[in-house]
């Protein structure tokens, strides 16, 4: 677990070996994406810990909650683009040749959005930074599959609404000492009520997936080899509502 807020890493640590994974087996690693030098002392650890690595999951990410449009908050737009953006990339830079050089069954998984396809209107940056994870995530695979040999696999997760902590963080990061801890709406509480039962099921109401049923997807796409696009549905969106979304993005060029 490579992770810039290290008490948070910790306490999935915790979780982990609460539900059955072996004392030793979930390490922590403090790492600021942002930074080549981090991922690197990451890749190190990992492999000094487990010998090889054959799952890779680039998935860091911030968002501004729709307060980041074009040519404003010079700011935000650099944190968003350099975390979800090179962040991923400093991944597969630090840990991609060395997962081909293991020569053994391996995946790469890239965390991209729905909102780098199909582009709404409101956080600008995070549209920007989730299209270039596609297109990076896109030109990795193919590189992968002209290696004679490779038994690496890329797959581009897309997940739909999901009950992340992604929300909170924004608001905390974009309103600072304003955020009212009341208002945090994510997997752990949801309105002050801290309750991780009672959260899962407001989100529910509100249509969102939980953690577990996007990883069962990507797993099952693993398991499979395909497909590349794992495109979750959510509760309030089917996959012909994505399909019809994103046919309308690419009719915008066609027509």
């Amino acid at each position: 677990l490579a992770d810039i807020d290290v008490p948070d890493a910790t306490s999935v640590q915790v979780e982990c070996e609460a539900a059955g994974a072996p004392k030793g087996s979930v390490v922590v690693q403090r790492c600021d994406c942002r930074v080549e030098a981090d991922v690197r002392a990451a890749r190190d650890a990992a492999y000094a810990a487990f010998g090889a690595v054959h799952l890779l999951m680039n998935n860091a990410a911030m968002q501004s909650n729709n307060r980041c449009g074009p040519y404003e908050h010079p700011d935000r737009w650099k944190v968003i683009l350099d975390t979800n953006l090179l962040g991923v990339y400093h991944g597969g830079l630090a840990f991609a040749p060395s997962m081909v050089e293991q020569a053994e069954p391996s995946v790469i998984v890239n965390t991209g959005s729905k909102q780098g396809i199909t582009m709404p209107a409101g956080d600008t940056a995070y549209n920007v930074s989730k299209a270039g994870v596609k297109v990076l995530t896109e030109a990795l695979q193919h590189q992968l599959r002209s290696m004679d040999g490779c038994r690496v696999n890329a797959f581009l997760l897309v997940p739909g609404c999901v009950n992340t902590m992604i929300r909170t963080r924004g608001d905390k990061w974009v309103e600072g000492a304003a955020f009212k801890p009341d208002r945090a709406k994510d997997e752990r509480e949801y309105n002050g009520v801290v309750d991780r039962a009672y959260a899962a099921e407001k989100w529910r109401e509100r249509g969102a997936w939980q953690p577990d049923q996007v990883i069962d997807e990507l797993f099952g796409a693993i398991a499979a080899g395909t497909p590349f696009y794992v495109i979750c549905a959510d509760g309030e969106t089917t996959r012909a509502m994505d399909d019809g979304r994103m046919q309308w993005a690419m009719d915008d060029l066609v027509f």
